[in-house]
């Protein structure tokens, strides 16, 4: 007899339920709320994109897997939600390595799946393996986190675990690798949970206090000022942005990836093409409230 067990998802499962790791994958992409997923297809993650329609899920395949990671981030910044992008095992991986670099430089949230070879020719691997290098132990100096499947059952939990990192801080690239394998060969289905059972799903509340204390150096400066950054730009917080601005009649000035945070035409901006002005209202502020910025090598790092 077969035991039905009602998973986190209210869907009912059976015991002797088997499922792809593909098609795990793609389940929780669309419990995540992804409807739309970039990226140049073939035979090694045949069992995640042919679950993508029974999923909601569109493919959208771009002529280069960089661009497909693109598109991914401006997906991201568009809708606020996850980006996601797949590329296939070796030469697909190293297409995408530039997407990577600068998805994550831009604070763009995406999640890059890709395919390997099977397990038992590369862990280790064999040498002289086709179309095959180690895609976590490249990508992982240069996003946030990177993992590798090397077991079935294990596909679930690193995939909770890239959409926690995903969601926790400064927005960027996170990397789950799963062997072909394991991508389209078949498994006990795992227990499916809401997002929020594993990860925050609502916003981090400010502290108060911290606001009235901000506020009140603002409001006591003599030459306050309003740096922004990119974050202003995720959070489609512009229209907040000036009107802090204008309540303080302070200058805004912007990092480079923030052009147009602040309307140009505004009095209060200080466009960042005008590189003196900008230096000089900087070092005649008292007082500076940075919203969304890391103040970087461009911002002279806040000197």
């Amino acid at each position: 007899m077969e035991l039905g067990i009602t998973t986190g998802l209210g869907k009912q499962r059976s015991k002797t339920e088997t499922l792809s790791g593909g098609a795990v994958l793609a389940r929780m992409l669309a419990a995540e709320g992804v409807d739309t997923v970039f990226g140049i297809i073939d035979g090694t993650y045949f069992g995640l994109y042919s679950s993508f329609e029974a999923n909601g899920i569109r493919l959208v395949t771009p002529r280069h897997e960089t661009s497909a990671v693109h598109m991914a981030g401006a997906y991201a910044r568009a809708t606020g939600k996850l980006g996601v992008c797949i590329a296939s095992n070796g030469p697909g991986v190293a297409n995408a390595l530039p997407g990577v670099a600068v998805e994550q430089g831009e604070g763009n949230r995406v999640l890059l799946i890709t395919s390997s070879r099977r397990t038992g020719i590369t862990h280790p691997d064999r040498g002289g393996t086709y179309q095959q290098f180690d895609h976590v132990a490249v990508t992982r100096p240069m996003c946030k986190w990177a993992e590798s499947a090397r077991a079935h059952d294990r596909i679930a939990e690193l995939a909770r675990e890239a959409f926690r990192k995903s969601w926790a801080g400064r927005p960027g690239v996170v990397h789950l690798d799963v062997p072909e394998d394991l991508m389209n060969g078949k498994g006990p289905a795992p227990a499916f949970h809401e997002p929020g059972a594993y990860r925050r799903a609502t916003p981090l509340a400010v502290d108060d206090d911290l606001v009235t204390r901000a506020a009140d150096l603002l409001v006591e400066g003599s030459h306050p000022l309003v740096h922004a950054g990119s974050g202003v730009l995720h959070a489609g917080a512009s229209a907040e942005l000036e009107r802090v601005a204008e309540i303080l009649r302070a200058p805004v000035t912007t990092s480079w990836a923030a052009r147009g945070a602040i309307r140009e035409d505004s009095e209060l901006a200080v466009p960042m093409v005008h590189v003196e002005l900008n230096n000089t209202v900087r070092n005649e502020a008292d007082v500076v409230l940075l919203i969304g910025t890391r103040v970087g090598e461009t911002d002279w790092w806040g000197k």
